[in-house]
C-alpha cells in the first residue's frame, strides 16, 4: 500500500524526518493516515508502528481478541480514543497529547474493548505497539454497529449519533 512503509532492517532508528514523510503520505492517502511498520514482518511477536493520523481520518471502531494488547504513545499532536460498549454506545473518552500538555500521553488496552482513535490536532503522530503475530482477519474485529470506512453516509450518521462530527468536519 502506498501509505505504508515497511522496515526491513533488524536495527531500526528514526529521526524527525520520518514525521514529514508520514504526514505527506497521510495527506495523499484516501484514508488520511499512514504508518511505518517497524517490525520486519507481521509474524513478529511484537508489532510496532509509527502512525500519522490526520484530523478527519475515520478509523472504524473495532476490538482485538482478549489475549492481545495494544498501546499508543503520543509523539506529536493530540488524539482522543473513544471507547464503546458492545451495543455501540460511547462509554469513555481518553484525551491524549504530548507529555508537555498534561494530557494522557500513553494508553494501553490489555482486554478487548471497542475503540476508535481520532486525531484532534491537524496531525497526530503516535507509536503503536500490538501483540503479534498480526493477522488482520483474526486480530481486528468489527461489530455490526461499526460502519465501514468506505460507507461515508453510514459512518457520518454514526458519528452524528455519538456527537463526534466536530472531529471530522474539516477533511
Amino acid at each position: 500500500m502506498k501509505d505504508i512503509i515497511r522496515n526491513k532492517e533488524n536495527l531500526a532508528y528514526f529521526n524527525s524526518n520520518i514525521f514529514k514523510k508520514l504526514t505527506k503520505l497521510a495527506e495523499n492517502s484516501d484514508l488520511f493516515r499512514s504508518r511505518i511498520c517497524i517490525h520486519t514482518n507481521n509474524n513478529a511477536k511484537t508489532n510496532e508502528m509509527i502512525i500519522a493520523l490526520k484530523r478527519g481520518s475515520y478509523i472504524r471502531p473495532h476490538t482485538h481478541p482478549n489475549f492481545k494488547s495494544e498501546s499508543y504513545h503520543i509523539i506529536k499532536g493530540s488524539m482522543t480514543v473513544f471507547v464503546f460498549n458492545k451495543k455501540g454506545n460511547l462509554q469513555k473518552k481518553i484525551k491524549m497529547g504530548e507529555v508537555r500538555t498534561g494530557l494522557n500521553f500513553y494508553y494501553r488496552m490489555s482486554k478487548s474493548y471497542y475503540h476508535m482513535p481520532v486525531a484532534t490536532s491537524k496531525y497526530c503522530i503516535y507509536h503503536e505497539t500490538y501483540s503479534g503475530p498480526f493477522y488482520k482477519e483474526k486480530d481486528v474485529i468489527f461489530p455490526k454497529w461499526s460502519p465501514n470506512n468506505h460507507d461515508k453516509e453510514k459512518y457520518l450518521k454514526f458519528l452524528k449519533k455519538n456527537k463526534l462530527t466536530k472531529y471530522f468536519n474539516d477533511k
